[in-house]
């Protein structure tokens, strides 16, 4: 509600109309003097003298010696400027003093009489409002700008459904058969029209914020932070996917010999983070080209489990000093859980199996910090500041100093080829993984400065030495077992039939030498749990009342190599496209390699699926060999150096071949 100005009309004797004593002057809105100019400073100094000296009954030779103003001057920024109503309800007091300030907005008498180059048409609009056939236009325009309306909220463009409207409206006033503005213009008062909506949008935020959209209606409804609660460590988990803005390759055997680079698609990592100390506590680099549940569960388990430094190939020097994990700094904290575990709306987030994980084994519900009870928007760097964060250094602090990177957008590659540049300097996907772990535990001990200038560590560091949180410990076995998968599954064969007792299970048939004594357990339902998500060759088995049973085998084409069901599934998905043939007594997965290494070079990137058969026969083959391949490969290069002095090979293993291979058999 407005108010009126500050003053009383004095008795009709005085000469003025006014009376000084009425008008309080400390109530004046004031104004910033050293924000003006020097010369406008000047002036604005000269009328606020006159006033106060023309309140104080100067006279006219005094007011003219002091400010070079007369009293009727005086007078009138008085009355016209300082004591006239001012739009936020108030006088504008001395504002109205400020040169050059308008206090009153532009009345148009004359009719409209557009020149050849659009002038003369200042005011047309509100000489539409004032026109006889305009009247009460204003008031509908106004309540058809801020009136909730489907046909507004939907729209791209809500400027220029209002537009039609107007038009639509004044054609029915005549307007147009009259050939007034605005359709005697040529853009027919567009631009006159969005001036006057944002003016009534600005007098109403709320409803500006509503066509802005969603998130900023959101964002209005959030606090400034001042009262934000206070959080133990480890009481909320901010986790999310970044897809990393570089390009890189792998080396496939050539039929020619050798290797040749061949160019994979963008990888996504998935990080969780500790809201309070800001330390990430575990992180997973999927090889898909879409992160799926099982992503967000090896991240999870990463956070739960112990942390090495890897052994990397470009140096030992990588790691600064105390960099790490949590888990890995403090014995404590293996598997330490978490409360709230913040994520989007993405459905490998939300999904049922992340949600069971996260209530049996971790203990956390899924949450957001606006909404506990819903997820976030997905893309909105507003719910979850920290990891948005710990994102953005990341790419600033590593894949966006690099030759192949793709930057955060087209602009920012800044003219270069990172395709070309990852196949001329062969960037491999082997140094991406370790340049990640390199980036994510040198994060953790570097000072952040949200922190004081500590690091996630050495915060974690100091909350534990307060003594007043004590982490909760998940099951290791539980922990282990997270990214495993379980299915009810029923005996088929019988001693009739003649079939061997086996258990269909995730696209394989599944049984054992000890199952075929077992004929009392046909027609039975069991649970199939796949321990080892990277070796789905082996499976267990127990009853529904819990009692363990033993081991089932996959039978060929998945006896032989170790793959997960992801692989699995990729191969299936190619034998149903006829681009890949599955022999009865062969190996899909060595049939998945040969597929994805003969695949024309330049064509499409390398299948996610051979990605995750690499990975899981480099794990097998470490496994195998005791060692890493890094190590393999240093000693592979001094025995090439120096033949006379080859590498002792490891006792464990007995036979000669190749830690791949012996991953095949083991």
């Amino acid at each position: 509600m407005r108010r009126g100005p500050r003053f009383r009309a004095c008795d009709s004797s005085q000469s003025t109309g006014l009376d000084a004593r009425e008008i309080d002057l400390a109530t004046w809105p004031g104004i910033d003097r050293a924000a003006l100019s020097p010369e406008r400073e000047a002036l604005y100094g000269r009328r606020e003298r006159a006033i106060r000296l023309y309140l104080d009954g100067a006279t006219d030779a005094q007011l003219k010696a002091a400010c070079e103003m007369s009293r009727v001057q005086t007078y009138r920024l008085l009355t016209e400027r300082c004591l006239a109503a001012h739009p936020d309800g108030d006088v504008h007091g001395w504002r109205g003093l400020l040169p050059y300030a308008r206090v009153k907005s532009y009345d148009r008498k004359a009719p409209i009489k557009p020149d050849g180059w659009g002038g003369g048409a200042a005011g047309a609009l509100q000489w539409v409002f004032q026109s006889p056939a305009g009247r009460g236009f204003e008031s509908c325009l106004r309540e058809h700008i801020l009136r909730k309306r489907g046909d507004l909220e939907s729209s791209l463009r809500p400027r220029m459904t209002v537009f039609r409207w107007f038009l639509a409206e004044l054609r029915e006033r005549g307007f147009e058969r009259r050939g007034e503005w605005p359709f005697n213009v040529e853009k027919r008062g567009y631009v006159t029209l969005s001036r006057f909506i944002d003016r009534v949008l600005a007098e109403n935020p709320a409803r500006a914020r509503q066509l802005a959209g969603d998130d900023a209606a959101r964002k209005a409804r959030g606090g400034d932070g001042t009262r934000r609660p206070l959080l133990a460590p480890f009481e909320r988990v901010e986790c999310d996917a970044h897809k990393l803005d570089s390009r890189m390759v792998v080396l496939v055997p050539s039929p020619h010999g050798g290797t040749e680079p061949r160019m994979i698609h963008r990888l996504w990592v998935v990080v969780l983070i500790d809201v309070v100390s800001r330390a990430v506590l575990g992180y997973h680099l999927s090889l898909r080209r879409e992160c799926a549940a099982e992503d967000v569960l090896r991240a999870v388990r990463c956070a739960l489990q112990p942390w090495a430094p890897r052994e990397l190939q470009f140096g030992n020097a990588a790691y600064l000093p105390g960099a790490g994990l949590p888990a890995h700094r403090f014995p404590q904290l293996v598997g330490a859980c978490w409360n709230e575990f913040s994520v989007d709306g993405a459905l490998a987030n939300i999904c049922k199996r992340v949600e069971g994980v996260l209530r049996d084994v971790v203990g956390a519900k899924l949450v957001t910090p606006q909404n506990p009870a819903s997820f976030s928007r997905r893309r909105s760097k507003d719910d979850r500041p920290f990891i948005e964060s710990f994102f953005a250094r990341l790419a600033a602090d590593g894949f966006h100093r690099l030759s192949t990177t793709t930057g955060s957008s087209p602009v920012a590659r800044r003219g270069t080829d990172p395709d070309a540049a990852a196949l001329a300097t062969q960037f491999q996907l082997e140094y991406a993984q370790e340049l990640l772990d390199t980036l994510v535990a040198n994060y953790n001990a570097t000072p952040h400065s949200g922190l004081g200038y500590r690091s996630p560590l050495e915060q974690l560091e100091r909350l534990l030495a307060q003594g007043k949180w004590k982490p909760r410990q998940a099951d290791p076995d539980a922990v282990r077992r997270i990214v495993g998968v379980r299915k009810l599954c029923t005996l088929l064969g019988g001693v009739n039939s003649g079939r061997r007792p086996h258990f269909n299970f995730a696209n394989g048939r599944y049984s054992a030498e000890w199952l075929c004594l077992r004929t009392d357990l046909l027609g039975g339902n069991f649970w199939v749990h796949l321990d080892d998500e990277d070796d789905a060759r082996y499976a267990t088995v127990s009853t529904q009342q819990g009692h363990f049973l033993g081991v089932v085998r996959a039978a060929p084409p998945w006896h032989r190599t170790p793959h997960s069901l992801y692989v699995r599934q990729a191969n299936r998905s190619l034998e149903k496209r006829r681009l890949l043939h599955l022999a009865t007594n062969g190996d899909a997965v060595e049939a998945l390699i040969r597929y994805a290494e003969a695949a024309p070079s330049g064509k499409l990137p390398a299948h996610p699926a051979y990605l995750e058969a690499r990975r899981i026969l480099q794990k097998h083959a470490e496994q195998v060999a005791g060692q890493s391949m890094v190590s393999l490969s240093r000693m592979d290069n001094k025995s090439a150096e120096h033949p006379a002095t080859p590498a002792k090979p490891d006792r464990g293993i007995k036979t000669a071949l190749p830690p791949t291979r012996q991953a095949q058999q083991w």
